[in-house]
């Protein structure tokens, strides 16, 4: 029988960042907000209305970041003795990192390279493509090392293959974007860097960076997508315990007081 258990999950991440992503640029170049050719990902959030859009989905997709951090992490120590000691050491790290991911997430998502507080928006970027690109490599090593028994060998290549491309479009996009703000001078004094148009300085490194990042956002995605048949695997419970008793039974001969509320945990 078919078990979908939390696969919808990655579906869900996939599946709204692909909405945001395709919204909050549509939007943004049907206002003329940014140029047509490969804007920063973040630039197609950055004035609104296509902002509103952008920050609202992007912190649903960090909240379900962290939710999928944490399913992975818990699947893992599930296999207790069955895996290599160094895989709960990794996992433990892998958790903390997608923590970080998915507060940068919500950084950028917050504040917009357009906000007077733009150092926060660079920070969440910071934090989103570095440790998400060794969130990646790390879980691509946890792959390999669980290897034939819980992994195939099409997973495992597919999820080195992303991991490799994001880490090339990761240095590329820094370095590039970089060297195009140092070479930026429009001849129009126009200082718009959200149109940058072939005659500004530095325009070929400028979109070999955002096209970088653009690679770097879609690789992160379907680096999620292949946690799909992992979560299959997966169903979560949540125990609840009461530790104050919401119905006391008084008894009026004795005016004793005892509890008529069950201490078994309940699960949901």
């Amino acid at each position: 029988m078919w078990h979908l258990g939390l696969a919808w999950l990655p579906v869900v991440i996939v599946a709204l960042t692909a909405i945001m992503m395709t919204m909050s640029y549509t939007i943004a170049v049907l206002d003329g907000h940014v140029a047509t050719l490969f804007p920063y990902i973040s630039d197609t959030g950055g004035k609104p209305p296509e902002s509103c859009f952008f920050s609202q989905l992007f912190n649903m997709v960090a909240i379900l970041v962290l939710c999928g951090s944490y399913v992975r992490y818990k699947q893992l120590q599930c296999l207790d003795g069955a895996i290599p000691e160094v895989v709960y050491k990794l996992n433990k790290v892998g958790l903390f990192l997608g923590a970080v991911v998915a507060a940068g997430m919500s950084l950028v998502a917050n504040f917009q390279d357009t906000t007077i507080i733009k150092a926060l928006h660079f920070l969440g970027a910071s934090l989103i493509f570095l440790p998400g690109v060794i969130y990646a490599a790390l879980h691509t090593i946890i792959s390999y090392k669980l290897y034939p028994e819980h992994n195939s060998r099409t997973v495992c290549t597919i999820r080195l293959t992303v991991t490799i491309v994001t880490i090339i479009a990761v240095f590329l996009s820094a370095i590039l974007g970089i060297l195009a703000s140092y070479q930026w001078d429009p001849p129009d004094g126009d200082d718009d860097k959200f149109k940058w148009k072939p005659e500004d300085g530095g325009y070929i490194a400028h979109l070999i960076s955002t096209f970088c990042e653009w690679i770097l956002g879609l690789g992160f995605v379907c680096y999620y997508g292949t946690f799909f048949h992992d979560f299959r695997k997966v169903d979560l419970k949540m125990n609840m315990r009461l530790h104050v008793d919401p119905f006391p039974v008084i008894n009026e001969e004795t005016h004793s007081i005892s509890s008529a509320w069950s201490t078994e945990p309940r699960y949901a």
